[in-house]
């Protein structure tokens, strides 16, 4: 295997104006530092390389460790390697600064090295000094190494492009590892050095020996790498060769006479005959010619198996013998790689003579079927590069792509240049990729990829090398174990890396990286996060950790991650959390812990990926570890302050006995793989802060209840109330006050979802709280054993509106919509709250809290409660009320918001004389409440009413302010819903006054509205005259039962609608003492109950009273057509059944005088006399409704009994069905009387009184 470094610099013409936006085409792809100059290293591992030793009772430091990779301290660097890496950094940070606004060459001074696990050497170099230092034997407790410091060649000066590039170099070993290694640098522009040891560079290194390689100056020629490679056939020899960027390779020789060295250089012998490859061989080999000349080109790397080397020359591939210096063949591989745009073929590694694998990168424009396409530039600077690792065999003659791997490296704006180096692990099942500040891992065989990232912007990796194969034993006896497993162990691939700071050494378990599965890659995010949270606070640790960007990270992925590893944190997993027996220090551990790993995911730009869910459980485990730590020190600060026993450490005992673990029933749970296992000790109360802090919500429920019991026993009693009820509302506080100020931090947008502390049982925990305060407070006072527990009442309120506002907050929410039961529930808790806050707000008043009452009804935009509070409990007079100053104070504050809560308040307590005794103040307000009330004028026919639910005082404060028309719409509307007759009749005669009081005052007479007046006295008239009649009646009664209201009602059945008694109409009869009852108790009827206490009745000496209520039914407003058609088909079936028509109808010995005497005397004659001057003086254009004159055929439809159910609510349905059958039997009556031949001789008879032409 060679050693040797390779960098192809750029040309000098082509380093000037370089744009990164530049694409390269096929055939001729150009070179540049991005491009072309690319490192390579091999991964030689020669048996005699050994580590060095460790102490058995030295830790490692380790820097980062995942299930398949351990990254460790090795050592330090030399203190003049980190003084001149500093200085470079230090320039380097200025030039990373400058390139986001300019495009420039990569002027900072360029360092490069490597590692020789030959020789046990370091070295890393710039354009003018070379450091070497010996790492075989460094520890990491080990003082700063010897350091040699050897004089670069200087550049051509023709050649000024090339001053900042560091020559290549090859390491010279020893024969003896005690005896330093030779050194061989050669410049870019063909100065060679060379020094047979490196021990002069303790003293300068002035000794050496100098040549010069005839570069052609004319064609821009220059070394492009430089390799050492061992000679199979010669038992162990190093060849040292030097390509060029046209195709020639030169040999350097090191020749020994007298014991002194000297450094040869010659070209490779070339062919006398040349031949060209031909369209084609161009995809595979071809039987070539006696003798090949190679095509010329810039030489990329070299690399050799055995007497083999394969030289990379553009995108071809030449096969060298190195024996005889014979190019055996050379084909074009540009055809065999299918991504064609830009295609550089960067670097090669030979893994076996069949087999070859290269680095290449390409631009790539992101295709959907481009596999590099997930791989994008997040700041736009060009084409999209991707890195990939080829993998090449040999079939006979011919080479054919045994694989393709994607490098997961994504270059920014503040990334070096890239010089990826490729190094190949375990055979080639690893593959490692050294770019300038980052080094990635990637399996040949399965989707694994790691990367180490650098943190400072100034650090980069200089070098890497793989170490020679290590098997170590599960067991402590080696011997033993080897018997016993069959000589297996486990395998590690070690790497030796060197930063600007330190060597590192990373171990890779190569089992596990071979049995890794796509299904793993979510494990590579969880491990990534645990270890930011795990090393990134170590200050020496050189390692930043990075997710990969925003274009290829799986978000779902992140959030299962993240999740598991909060969820690890506080139930305290071993692996993430370190023991302790201080609980105090052990929480503020995993307080920092998730403090860690919410910042990692802030820092990478990873929230967004993030759903509002996953983002609330992260913060939902951080606020109850936060919690849980608070009531840990409220614990200890109780027990330290001299108690003896404590109530929380029993409900803690009580509930984990009560309760199973959780970790063992939430197997459904995705992070439950995440859970580690619980290990119990007999402190169950540190067991409980330490692996059941999610769990707290519970805990706190069960605190109430235990609360309970203990009070239900005889135990409880203030102290109880004071230790636990302070434990779960401190508690409480303590979670909802981190989240208030976290939510920035964790990207949360409330509302949360369902949060933990306002579950329904939290809720139902705290008002139960609530309850024991209040009890206590009202049944002992403000005593000095209560005083501490009654002065929790604010808290423990204000902890219950913030919990219950949230749980309406996440019910209101379009997330919650998904839930069936969500608006039920939400307007169950509204009620509930609504009715619950002013009983708390008053319970604080009562307590000596109005203070605090005050802030939680500001709080809380509780107005109503507001102003109970501040007019309690002396409203009147104004100047006698105490919070009579705040009350002003208030209302200037929030205006008539709170102004109109007072006033409703003032109407609805009866204390409407406090807004009239400062009419001045309140009389805008009431202006302003009552017009909002005011729903306007609605027009029902010829009537106006108007509507608000403040009529009933409004209309005193317009007449007040003489507004006499608003006064009598307002009493119009008041009239129409009042239940007293007393009161309407008040009414409706004062909102007549009213309408001449506004006629008087210069306004407009509504007769619409005085029309409605005159109806609505009328009707009130009619059941006065009704309310005296029935009165005659009581007053006959005698005795006891004078004064009962049965009594009473009985009596007028009796003697006002004896018919009705006899005829055994149950429903009916019912109905009339109903009305009746009603009327004695001067309740208001509607129209319909009127007309049939009008129609039911006798009417022996009343019969007009059945005209009267056909014109009360006319008139009536607000009644559904169908009911007022039904009522009167009612009222004309009792007009027609009122007389004994057989009787009339009996003409023997019966003059026809006498015969029209018994129909005037009818109940039908003396209807029709009334009601046909009505008919006859209506508008055809304001009929009257339907039903208003029935002929016996048009009153028999009976109502349904739906219709009959609208018009008495809530009666049952037998009594409704026996309604019906008495509405049929009416209607069955006046059907058998066949009335119709008498019917038109009444009416015509009727007609004819008035006057009126009769027209059958």
């Amino acid at each position: 295997m060679p050693q040797r470094t390779s960098r192809t610099p750029p040309r000098p013409r082509r380093l000037v104006g370089y744009s990164a936006h530049r694409v390269a085409s096929a055939a001729t792809p150009p070179r540049s530092v991005g491009d072309s100059g690319m490192e390579v290293d091999e991964a030689p591992t020669p048996a005699g390389y050994t580590q060095a030793d460790r102490p058995p009772n030295q830790k490692d430091t380790i820097f980062a460790k995942t299930e398949e990779l351990v990254v460790g301290l090795y050592g330090g660097l030399p203190v003049e390697v980190k003084q001149a890496l500093r200085s470079t950094g230090a320039r380097r940070r200025e030039f990373v600064a400058a390139q986001f606004t300019i495009s420039t060459d990569f002027l900072v001074e360029s360092y490069t090295g490597c590692i020789d696990t030959t020789s046990g050497y370091t070295l890393a170099t710039s354009a003018k000094t070379c450091f070497l230092w010996s790492h075989a034997t460094l520890k990491p407790t080990s003082p700063s190494p010897t350091c040699y410091i050897l004089p670069c060649p200087p550049p051509s000066p023709t050649q000024a492009n090339a001053t900042s590039l560091a020559p290549h170099h090859a390491i010279v070993p020893s024969r003896s590892r005690s005896i330093e290694p030779g050194l061989i640098l050669v410049s870019p522009t063909g100065a060679t050095r060379f020094w047979p040891s490196i021990s002069s560079g303790l003293s300068g290194g002035s000794t050496f020996e100098a040549v010069y390689l005839p570069l052609d100056a004319t064609k821009e020629e220059y070394v492009s790498c430089v390799v050492r490679t061992k000679l199979g056939s010669l038992g162990g020899a190093y060849a040292y060769l030097a390509a060029t960027s046209i195709g020639r390779i030169f040999r350097l020789g090191i020749t020994s006479q007298g014991g002194k060295h000297t450094l040869t250089a010659r070209l490779f012998a070339l062919p006398t005959l040349s031949s060209s490859l031909s369209l084609t061989r161009l995809l595979g080999w071809s039987a070539p010619s006696a003798a090949v000349r190679p095509e010329p080109g810039n030489v990329v790397a070299l690399a050799s198996f055995g007497n083999d080397m394969f030289a990379l020359v553009d995108t071809r591939i030449q096969k060298w013998t190195l024996g005889t210096e014979e190019l055996k063949n050379e084909v074009d591989v540009a055809q065999v790689q299918i991504h064609e745009i830009g295609l550089i073929i960067a670097n090669n590694r030979t893994k076996s003579p069949n087999t070859l694998v290269l680095l290449v990168s390409y631009a790539s424009a992101g295709a959907e079927e481009d596999p590099g396409a997930m791989v994008v530039d997040p700041f736009n600077f060009g084409p999209r590069r991707v890195y990939a690792i080829v993998r090449l065999v040999t079939h006979g003659d011919s080479w054919g792509v045994d694989g393709v791997t994607v490098v997961p490296y994504v270059a920014n704006a503040a990334s070096p240049p890239a010089h990826p180096r490729l190094t190949l692990l375990s055979e080639g099942a690893i593959a490692a990729v050294l770019f300038g500040e980052v080094v990635i891992f990637c399996a040949r065989d399965t989707p694994y990829h790691d990367r180490l990232v650098l943190k400072s912007s100034s650090d980069q990796f200089l070098a890497l090398s793989a170490l020679p194969p290590v098997i170590t034993l599960d067991h402590a006896d080696a011997r033993s174990s080897i018997d016993a497993d069959g000589g297996e162990g486990k395998v590690e691939a070690d790497v030796l890396m060197v930063t600007g700071e330190s060597m590192l050494k990373v171990s890779l378990d190569v089992e596990k990286v071979q049995a890794f599965k796509a299904e793993s890659l979510p494990n590579l995010l969880r491990a990534t996060l645990k270890q930011a949270i795990l090393y990134s606070p170590i200050a020496a640790n050189p390692l930043q950790f990075i997710l990969p960007p925003s274009q290829v990270l799986d978000g779902e992925a992140l959030m299962r991650a993240a999740e598991g590893i909060s969820t690890a944190v506080i139930a305290s997993d071993a692996e993430i959390v370190r023991a302790n027996h201080d609980l105090t220090y052990q929480i503020t551990a995993r307080k920092e812990r998730l403090s860690w790993l919410i910042r990692f995911i802030n820092d990478n730009g990873a929230l967004g990926k993030m759903s509002q869910r996953s983002r609330q459980r992260l913060a939902i485990d951080a606020e109850k570890l936060y919690a849980c730590h608070q009531l840990w020190v409220r614990l200890n600060e109780h027990i330290d302050a001299g108690a003896l026993h404590s109530l929380i450490t029993d409900t803690i005992h009580a509930y984990i006995a009560t309760h199973a673990s959780s970790t063992s029933s939430s197997s459904s749970d995705p992070t439950s793989s995440f859970m580690p296992e619980q290990s119990p000790t007999q402190d169950v109360t540190r067991d409980f802060f330490k692996h059941r802090v999610s769990e707290v919500g519970k805990l706190l429920v069960f605190m109430v209840d235990y609360l309970n019991q203990l009070e239900g026993s005889g135990f409880g009693g203030p102290g109880a109330l004071k230790e636990l009820g302070g434990a779960v509302v401190g508690t409480l506080q303590a979670a909802l006050s981190y989240r208030a100020y976290n939510l920035g931090v964790y990207g949360v947008e409330l509302p949360m979802v369902k949060p933990w502390t306002s579950r329904p049982v939290i809720i139902d925990a705290i008002l139960k709280l609530v309850d024991s305060v209040t009890k206590l407070a009202r049944e002992s006072g403000a005593s000095n054993t209560t005083k501490d527990v009654v002065n929790m009442l604010p808290e423990v309120a204000t902890l219950l509106f913030a919990c219950v506002q949230e749980r309406l907050d996440w019910l209101a929410s379009p997330m919650a919509a998904d839930d069936p039961n969500s608006q039920r529930d939400r307007k169950e808790l509204e009620d509930k709250f609504a009715q619950l806050r002013p009983e708390v707000l008053e319970t604080l008043r009562v307590t000596s809290h109005l203070q605090q009452a005050l802030a939680l009804a500001t709080t809380y935009t509780d107005f109503p409660s507001l102003a109970s509070l501040l007019l309690r409990p002396t409203p009147y007079p104004p100047a006698s009320n105490p919070q009579a100053p705040l009350i002003q104070n208030y209302l200037s504050k929030y205006g008539d918001a709170f102004g109109s809560e007072v006033v409703r308040w003032c109407i609805e307590q009866g204390e409407a004389r406090v807004v009239f005794a400062e009419e001045s103040v309140w009389g805008p307000i009431m202006d302003k409440l009552f017009a909002k009330g005011w729903k306007g004028k609605e027009r029902e026919g010829e009537q106006v009413v108007a509507r608000s639910e403040y009529n009933a005082i409004a209309w005193v404060n317009d007449m007040g302010r003489d507004r006499f028309g608003d006064a009598s719409r307002r009493l119009l509307g008041e009239a129409s819903s009042a239940g007293d007759l007393g009161v309407k009749h008040f009414m409706l005669s004062l909102g007549k006054l009213c309408q001449f009081a506004n006629l008087q005052e210069g306004g407009t007479l509504d007769e619409t509205m005085l029309d409605a007046f005159h109806d609505g006295l009328d009707f009130i008239a009619v059941q006065e005259k009704l309310l005296a009649d029935f009165r005659g009646v009581v007053d006959t009664i005698r005795g006891k039962q004078k004064n009962s209201l049965d009594a009473q009602v009985d009596a007028v059945l009796s003697l006002k609608a004896k018919k009705l008694k006899e005829s055994e109409r149950r429903g009916l009869v019912t109905v009339f003492k109903n009305h009746v009852r009603d009327i004695l108790q001067r309740k208001v009827l509607n129209v319909e109950g009127v007309v049939d206490v009008l129609t039911l009745k006798d009417n022996m000496d009343s019969v007009d009273d059945y005209a009267t209520a056909l014109h009360l039914l006319a008139r009536a407003k607000g009644t559904p057509d169908v009911r007022r058609l039904s009522s009167f088909r009612r009222a004309w079936c009792r007009v027609y059944y009122h007389d004994d028509w057989d009787a009339i109808r009996q003409t023997a010995n019966v003059t026809d005088a006498q015969l029209k005497a018994r129909f005037y005397a009818s109940a039908l004659y003396h209807t029709l006399l009334l009601i046909l001057p009505t008919i006859a003086s209506t508008s055809p254009s304001d009929p009257l409704p339907e039903g208003f004159d029935l002929d016996p055929s048009q009153c028999l439809p009976v109502p349904l009994m739906p219709e009959t159910s609208s018009r008495f609510p809530g009666m049952p349905d037998e009594m409704v069905g026996g309604l019906a059958r008495d509405f049929r039997t009416e209607s069955s009556m006046v059907e058998k009387m066949r009335l119709d031949d008498v019917y038109f001789s009444v009416r015509e008879l009727a007609m004819e009184e008035l006057g009126y032409e009769f027209m059958r």
